[in-house]
């Protein structure tokens, strides 16, 4: 497997713009094959998938919330929250946007971003934000390439800019179907760090042999919840409180086979590809940056304390 290179925002910006045409959209009979399209994208090259989703989401939240975005633009999906929190201010002709997002990727590369100030999703052209502090501070050679940091707003826009009702974005069921598309990517690059490793595996020994295979298996299984994931998002695709036990639970198991499969890995091959071989060093960095996305046992404590609540009311 050749990884990709991505020197500069030019590249980056090339290569998204590769995988930019749509993919179906979750819940609309053919989740499999977007989940299917994100992780194969994942498996060859992690910086890649993780603009692409984002882009790829912004489709849908457009389809599912009737806005439409700018033609031929690449979409980012800003939402995260800091300091200095977004605010949106109604003004005579539209809205005023004022605050900083961190977290932030694509700066350079792509053209416009959903972005959250409170309840409330826009659709800006990223140019109206200027990069802060953030951009210069990302140590790690894991994802130097997605352009990752804090862009500051304070600016107008018209009032067509905003996506949907104010809190529309969050309430709906297809936040929770994103959600498993971003667990896709995980998947994607854990099995894309088993390809690397079988292709150049060089201990026979049984010990190492039988971690490769546990990490085999586990490849496995993280296909199996990602098919189950998308039968039952096309079953049901509206049914917020049933997506979000799915999403919560499907990418606590993602992220935890992933840890499996980067320590069986680890083990079994021994230190030298991560002495000597780049490819695996930068798949291994990156995959365990990407799955800290996953927010533990904020997740899976209401998985607990709503089967216990049911219990009780079933009793």
């Amino acid at each position: 497997m050749n990884r990709v290179q991505h020197p500069d925002s030019a590249t980056m910006r090339k290569s998204l713009l590769a995988v930019a045409d749509p993919l179906p959209t979750p819940g609309g009979g053919q989740t499999r094959a977007r989940l299917a399209g994100l992780a194969a994208i994942a498996a060859q090259d992690l910086e890649l998938a993780r603009l692409a989703e984002a882009h790829h989401d912004a489709h849908a939240i457009a389809a599912e919330l009737d806005h439409c975005l700018v033609e031929g633009a690449l979409y980012g999906v800003w939402a995260a929250s800091g300091p200095i929190p977004l605010t949106a201010t109604a003004t005579a002709s539209g809205l005023h946007l004022v605050g900083t997002l961190p977290w932030c990727s694509g700066i350079g590369i792509v053209d416009r971003a959903l972005v959250t100030a409170g309840d409330s999703l826009i659709d800006v052209a990223v140019s109206d934000g200027e990069p802060g502090d953030a951009m210069m501070a990302w140590a790690s050679p894991a994802f130097a390439a997605t352009g990752t940091g804090s862009i500051h707003f304070d600016v107008d826009v018209n009032r067509d800019a905003q996506v949907g009702e104010s809190g529309s974005y969050l309430s709906r069921a297809g936040f929770w179907h994103g959600a498993i598309c971003v667990s896709a990517c995980w998947a994607g690059g854990a099995l894309g760090l088993v390809d690397l490793h079988l292709a150049r595996w060089r201990r026979q020994e049984p010990h190492a042999l039988a971690r490769l295979g546990s990490a085999l298996a586990w490849a496995d299984a993280l296909t199996a919840i990602l098919d189950r994931a998308a039968s039952e998002i096309d079953a049901s695709p509206t049914n917020a409180v049933s997506a979000q036990r799915r999403a919560r639970s499907v990418r606590h198991a993602v992220e935890r086979i992933c840890t499996q499969i980067i320590d069986d890995l680890g083990v079994g091959a021994g230190p030298e590809p991560l002495a000597f071989d780049r490819d695996i060093v930068e798949r291994t960095q990156q995959l365990q940056l990407y799955i800290r996305q996953c927010h533990g046992e904020r997740d899976t404590e209401p998985i607990g304390r709503d089967a216990l609540d049911h219990r009780v009311n079933r009793s």
